[in-house]
């Protein structure tokens, strides 16, 4: 055999071993354990520094074939940022297209719960420490000229629902999908609402789902209580609820409001101040925006929870009915025929209710 032959035959033995190496580091099995690894690739980071990172942690085991992989793999070197699970039995090729492509991310969720104010919504994204808190550093006006709604409150506009995201996504694009989604549903909603609201658009629809959100967790009784503030509106009467009191305290509630709670007067305050307020007071439900375009249509006038503030509501069409309601609600059974007021309303509302049934004929 010439020297030139021999030399070519180990040449192309020692190609065979590079390829047979190159192979068996790119496409054989890298992750061994049953639930995977779980590996985040920051934003910015670039494809170097992630290939020395998997290297130290012992996940690929040669740099410079993951680097031919990269070249023969073709197409932009930009990874996706976020948190991967690279699953059990995983190879070089399939790790890179991951994190090429962004697939087999895991995603995280955030649940924006109905009856949120903007305050604990704030709160609760700056708790989530998968998000990018961006969001902390604007001004409730500041986020809303983001979302393009410039002199318009956020209160009431992010739809309460579970997000899913992926680790490392700035909370407002989240804010902005909720705010999209708010703004779909409030749509649909508006354009079948029924024609005799005293409501001028979907914004007070908004107001009006909101309060309804805070007065109770019971869906049969939504409708019925928007009644009542349509009622009240038709009458220009003030609509005393009291979550909107509790809102214009703002953080100086204290779990119970005081009678000079209901006088003071504040923007929010419905006992002093006739009208909706000025802006929601809530992230109100699905259920509390269809009740707000499509209320119950009845006589009352009144309503009180039974039992405690979170329980059902009596509901009552006459004052003197309501607050024989209040004093039950308020637990004085044990008083109730001790009480002068409550004695003269028993009987005022028996005599109302005798006036309506009429006397029997002489036979």
């Amino acid at each position: 055999m010439t020297k030139q032959r021999l030399a070519l035959s180990v040449f192309f033995i020692l190609l065979m071993i590079v390829f047979i190496e190159a192979f068996r580091s790119l496409f054989s099995p890298l992750i061994l354990d049953e639930q995977g690894y779980q590996y985040t690739v920051h934003p910015g980071e670039k494809i170097q520094s992630v290939i020395d990172d998997l290297y130290f942690k012992n996940i690929i085991k040669n740099r410079l074939f993951f680097h031919v992989l990269v070249k023969l793999r073709g197409g932009g070197y930009d990874l996706k940022a976020g948190e991967y699970l690279f699953l059990k039995g995983a190879n070089a090729y399939q790790i890179l297209t991951q994190m090429l492509t962004g697939s087999g991310l895991v995603y995280h969720e955030f649940s924006i719960i109905p009856g949120w104010n903007m305050r604990q919504l704030r709160a609760a994204l700056l708790k989530e420490r998968h998000f990018k808190h961006t969001s902390k550093n604007f001004s409730d006006s500041a986020l809303m000229n983001y979302l393009g709604q410039p002199g318009v409150s956020p209160e009431g506009q992010f739809y309460p629902d579970t997000y899913y995201f992926a680790s490392g996504t700035d909370d407002l694009l989240l804010l902005k999908r909720a705010f999209k989604a708010m703004q779909a549903k409030l749509a649909i909603a508006w354009a079948n609402h029924d024609l005799d609201l005293p409501l001028k658009n979907s914004y007070e629809a908004l107001i009006v789902a909101s309060m309804v959100e805070k007065e109770t967790e019971f869906d049969n009784e939504r409708p019925r209580i928007v009644g009542v503030i349509i009622n009240r509106l038709h009458k220009n009467m003030r609509l005393q609820i009291d979550p909107t009191v509790i809102y214009g305290l703002g953080t100086r509630f204290n779990g119970t409001i005081y009678k000079e709670n209901l006088r003071e007067d504040t923007p929010y305050n419905t006992y002093t101040r006739l009208g909706l307020p000025p802006t929601p007071i809530s992230m109100p439900s699905a259920e509390s925006i269809m009740a707000a375009v499509h209320p119950q249509h009845h006589d009352y006038l009144f309503f009180v929870a039974r039992r405690g503030k979170d329980g059902p509501h009596q509901f009552s069409k006459t004052l003197a009915e309501h607050n024989i309601a209040v004093a039950i609600s308020k637990k004085l059974r044990g008083q109730f025929f001790n009480n002068t007021l409550i004695r003269y309303y028993l009987l005022k509302l028996f005599f109302n209710q005798m006036a309506q049934f009429p006397l029997p004929r002489e036979l």
